[in-house]
């Protein structure tokens, strides 16, 4: 199984969250903002109707430096639109986030049904391994006798040993190996925490809210929107370098 792989396709799907939920706050800052400024326009608008029929009743030439009411009645339209739209893709964001989930309970399912098939042949290629590399302890090649040993100066003794040891490249590949097991630990913990994310974020905003376009409302949103309480990015940095080690001892290896 090519865990690193799996890694990778995972990484993209958490990276593919991120990307959407920065734009989604940046929609929730765009709502805020224009939010305000509907608001702003509405208190407006009633001041300048309330003028006018005074302004009607007594029979007196208007001095107000507000806009006319029927132009702010438009402004209100177009900020409700403008409201309208980014709820919109507010409510598309949260079908990207579902995808993201979707795509995760795939990537689980997939290293599950690998892993099942893995069982015995993993089983029967590592004995077959451990035949082919021993440890070297039980190595069968025979001990150089101490004269020889003497007549080597030590830092050559020290580089023979490195270059003569075959399994050292082997074991060190074999330490920094992510196993299977890992992997789908890994991923059914991001997979379970992203869902609960979604759960979290689906209560947020949802077609049946009805105060949305309330600044009160939106500002608790913002805040509690970005914290994201139910994901462990910490697990997230662990899997990222993992992935960098073992990249790292592939990369040295090669070399040797």
């Amino acid at each position: 199984m090519d865990t690193i792989s799996a890694l990778q396709q995972l990484d993209q799907e958490c990276t593919a969250w991120a990307n959407h939920h920065a734009h989604s706050c940046n929609l929730i800052a765009s709502l805020l903002n224009i939010t305000r400024q509907r608001e702003q326009t509405l208190h407006q608008w009633q001041q300048q109707q309330q003028a006018e029929k005074s302004l009607t009743s007594t029979h007196s030439r208007s001095s107000s430096t507000l806009l006319p009411a029927t132009s702010l009645q438009l402004l209100v339209h177009k900020q409700s639109l403008e409201v309208e739209s980014v709820i919109g893709q507010l409510y598309d964001t949260i079908n990207v986030f579902k995808k993201v989930v979707q795509g995760l309970v795939a990537l689980e399912r997939q290293v599950e049904t690998t892993l099942q098939r893995m069982e015995i042949s993993t089983l029967l290629d590592t004995t077959h391994m451990r035949a082919q590399h021993p440890p070297i302890g039980e190595s069968s090649m025979e001990p150089q006798s101490a004269s020889s040993s003497a007549s080597v100066p030590a830092k050559s003794l020290s580089t023979t040993a490195a270059s003569s040891d075959p399994y050292s490249d082997f074991r060190l590949i074999n330490t920094a190996e992510i196993s299977p097991l890992e992997v789908l630990d890994w991923v059914g913990r991001i997979r379970a925490m992203y869902a609960q994310e979604l759960n979290l974020k689906q209560s947020q905003i949802h077609p049946a809210m009805t105060a949305l376009d309330r600044f009160e409302t939106l500002a608790d949103l913002q805040k509690n929107w970005g914290l994201q309480t139910r994901i462990d990015f910490g697990l997230e940095q662990e899997i990222v370098e993992r992935i960098k080690a073992y990249r790292r001892v592939r990369e040295f290896a090669s070399r040797t």
